[in-house]
């Protein structure tokens, strides 16, 4: 499983590199599209801003000229100083409003073509309307309405009118379309931003899917190790990690001097010379058919776990008086015996060395009743195996034992 969970962390570790680097890559290529998008878009607005002031300029020129044209005529008609009025203003403002018509068509060569022309007519007009002006001044005034009859200033506005319309249909349509290139760039750039997002989105949805399940996978991977950790991988009982660890939750939960916790310490007789004369394959089979027969001699309530080579304990809870210890006790010497008989035919005396303790009778302490059982154990081999004895702290009553015939 260690070597499945490595592959998968790799493979979720290249998902998640591939996924941030698309979204990396993404993101810088969004932004690059949104910056030239932005850059056309303000390229529109100026070529907008440029079409306003061309139209505003050329509007004001043929405004110039009709209000010089205006006045012109109101002098023919009256001789009234006063109808020069919008003459005079239409005439000084004439010249820098076709500069600046210049000025902003500068970059559109056909453009400046009829600029240039209507410059020219321009100055023709206003020459004609100077020198009618001038004629009445000095009292010729049929001279004057002769030269306007001749229809050259009516040749001149219309030759401007012409060429001012052009110029304002041309830069109109320019206006137009730019307007509607900025509408479809800000439109697309509003489609893009969402279509962005919501892959975006959907990445990191998937992100969080795999990452889910890499946490998964090593939370899994944690608890088999946990298991493992706390289990004995020869037999599939609780080893001595778990014991130690069941015995220390009872040392810490709340005393209860009325109940009775028991502790057997059991180490396998003869196990050494199956190992030594049928090899350690025989030896483990032996230790997982011994921990079949004490399992099903233990109560479901018991818990029996493998701390050694070949030593078993069982910690019994609420375990009742001696007598009921000495017949658990008894139970399992039967059941080891039995196994040695079944499987090696009396070849080799299988028997069974058990030490008792238990509290709060015998130890003092929850946390003593390793060592005394232990301690009770080799009082029990000493004794001519296959026995138990009940082991007790320093000051206790004496211990029990009961010998038995191999």
């Amino acid at each position: 499983m260690s070597s499945r969970l490595s592959r998968s962390a790799i493979a979720d570790r290249n998902r998640f590199i591939a996924l941030y680097l698309a979204m990396a890559i993404g993101l810088v290529v969004a932004a690059g599209a949104f910056l030239y998008e932005a850059r056309i878009v303000l390229q529109d607005n100026l070529r907008d801003e440029e079409a306003f002031a061309v139209l505003g300029s050329a509007n004001r020129v043929l405004h110039d000229l009709e209000s010089a044209e205006t006045g012109q005529r109101g002098y023919l008609l009256t001789g009234n100083e006063s109808y020069l009025s919008p003459y005079r203003q239409g005439t000084q403002d004439l010249d820098d409003t076709v500069l600046r018509l210049q000025q902003v068509v500068v970059g559109d060569e056909h453009s400046l073509e009829l600029v240039r022309r209507i410059e020219h007519t321009k100055n023709d007009k206003v020459t004609e309307l100077a020198r009618t002006i001038e004629l009445v001044r000095v009292g010729n005034r049929p001279a004057a309405i002769a030269l306007v009859q001749t229809n050259e200033g009516k040749q001149d506005m219309d030759s401007l009118r012409g060429d001012l319309n052009q110029l304002l249909a041309d830069w109109r349509a320019k206006r137009g379309a730019a307007t509607r290139d900025a509408h479809e760039r800000l439109v697309f750039g509003t489609a893009a931003l969402a279509v962005v997002a919501l892959l975006t989105c959907c990445l990191m949805v998937y992100t969080l899917f795999i990452q889910r399940r890499a946490f998964a996978r090593v939370h899994a991977y944690s608890a088999v190790l946990d298991q493992q950790a706390a289990q004995d991988s020869l037999t599939g009982l609780p080893n001595r990690r778990k014991l130690l660890s069941a015995i220390d939750a009872l040392a810490s939960a709340p005393r209860d001097e009325s109940r009775k916790i028991g502790l057997f310490y059991l180490d396998i007789d003869g196990f050494k010379s199956v190992n030594d004369a049928l090899g350690h394959s025989a030896g483990d089979a032996l230790l997982r058919r011994l921990a079949d027969s004490l399992a099903a001699a233990s109560r479901s309530s018991d818990t029996l776990a493998r701390v050694g080579g070949d030593e078993f304990v069982i910690l019994a809870l609420d375990c009742g008086d001696d007598e009921q210890l000495r017949e658990l006790a008894l139970r399992l010497i039967s059941r080891v015996r039995t196994v040695g008989e079944t499987e090696y035919g009396g070849r080799f005396p299988i028997g069974v060395s058990i030490g008792i303790a238990t509290y709060p009778d015998r130890v003092e302490s929850i946390e003593k009743l390793l060592d005394v059982a232990d301690a009770a154990m080799y009082v029990a081999k000493r004794s001519g195996r296959a026995t138990y004895s009940f082991g007790e702290s320093p000051g206790g009553g004496p211990s029990n034992v009961v010998r038995l015939t191999r």
